[in-house]
């Protein structure tokens, strides 16, 4: 039994080396270490990690606070040159702004926007509401202020698209009767009401209390659009003309005011309206004297027929 334990003994002395060398390779790493970079440490908590020698100082700006609170009546800061007599006082900065601490950033929140209502209501007038509307805006709107449109405004419109469709129909309209007013032709115009014609007198007086003499007699200067110049015949350098509200026969033949824009009437009648001035017609009293052009609407007043006395191109008109 003694040689038995021997041998065991010398076996186990050779084993325990091997078992030492296992485990002092097991502790070496399984890679090369390398040194860390120059200038490299740890973040806090990491191995290796050791809180510096002093203690951070803060930014600079910590010491100075929050800044102080605005002041209306300040102009700069302390000592800043002062402004001129009557100047606005310093505006605040816009809303959203406030100081925040040292670690966070200042936030401008940009503030709500009013919006803008417009209100639309009807207008009143004395006697009761009227046909138009007015419009009111708010604060800020782009309208700016108050825009108003009447019952007598829109009355007026519509004529005055009414007009202009009228003068474009009578500017095309062809007849037998407005074929007449050809240039050269010489005419007489019978007056509906008094059923004479229509005359200049020798000192350029107009009346409708003619019969065929030269004085009854115009020549015609056709301008387009069925606008013309009537000559008279007994003295050429008379022209009929609207001039200063009047109906008269010294017009100079050269300007609107001796130009008349011709219409016809279902019956066949012819109205001289003047071209210088709106809705001013050529008209006839029961008395055969002329009415006030601006006075004179298109009815039987200013209604004319229509005689050819000559044409250059050989048509006669037998009364």
């Amino acid at each position: 039994m003694s040689n038995c334990q021997e041998i065991l003994t010398e076996q186990q002395e050779i084993v325990k080396p091997e078992i030492e060398i296992g485990t002092a390779m097991s502790k070496a790493p399984a890679y090369p270490t390398q040194a860390p970079p120059q200038g490299y440490a740890p973040p806090p908590g990491a191995p290796g990690y050791a809180p510096p020698a002093q203690p951070m100082q803060p930014p600079p700006y910590a010491a100075a606070g929050p800044p102080p609170p605005y002041n209306p009546h300040q102009w700069g800061p302390p000592g800043a040159a002062q402004p001129p007599q009557g100047a606005p006082p310093p505006q605040a900065p816009p809303g959203g702004y406030g100081y925040a601490p040292p670690g966070q950033t200042n936030v401008y929140i940009q503030p709500a926007a009013v919006p803008q209502v417009i209100m639309v209501t009807p207008a009143q007038k004395p006697g009761g509401p009227s046909m138009g509307y007015k419009a009111t805006a708010a604060a800020g709107s782009a309208l700016g202020g108050l825009v108003s449109l009447t019952g007598k405004g829109l009355n007026a419109l519509a004529k005055g698209v009414e007009r202009e469709i009228n003068h474009a129909v009578d500017g095309s309209k062809v007849s037998h009767t407005l074929a007449l007013f050809s240039t050269g032709n010489v005419l007489q115009l019978y007056s509906k009401v008094t059923q004479r014609a229509l005359r200049v007198m020798p000192n350029g007086a107009v009346d409708a209390l003619g019969g065929q003499e030269p004085g009854a007699q115009f020549i015609v200067t056709n301008c387009g659009s069925n606008q013309v110049i009537l000559r008279n015949c007994a003295n050429p350098a008379f022209h009929l003309a609207v001039v200063g509200g009047i109906t008269t026969g010294t017009g100079n033949g050269t300007d609107k005011s001796s130009i008349f824009r011709l219409s016809e009437t279902v019956s066949k009648f012819v109205t001289l309206e003047s071209v210088l001035c709106r809705d001013h017609h050529v008209g006839i009293a029961q008395n055969g004297m002329v009415t006030a052009p601006g006075m004179t609407k298109k009815g039987p007043p200013a209604m004319f027929s229509v005689r050819l006395v000559y044409s250059p191109f050989g048509q006669v008109q037998r009364h």
